[in-house]
């Protein structure tokens, strides 16, 4: 997977976490599946990202 593609995604999906969140806690239940959803792939992700640094060391610098 390319750096640059996790990167980028593993930095917008806490973004789109934190605003199905506050849907979710606003009252609307409709966003609890999508809340989920992106959830689970901002875990991943992390996950991936975390994985990368660990093989490239050098490379976050």
């Amino acid at each position: 997977m390319s750096t640059l593609l996790l990167h980028t995604f593993s930095m917008a999906f806490p973004i789109v976490v934190v605003v199905l969140g506050i849907l979710v806690l606003v009252g609307k239940t409709v966003f609890v599946p999508f809340f989920i959803g992106s959830l689970v792939i901002m875990i991943v992700l992390l996950v991936l990202l975390y994985l990368d640094k660990k093989k490239h060391p050098t490379a976050s610098k």
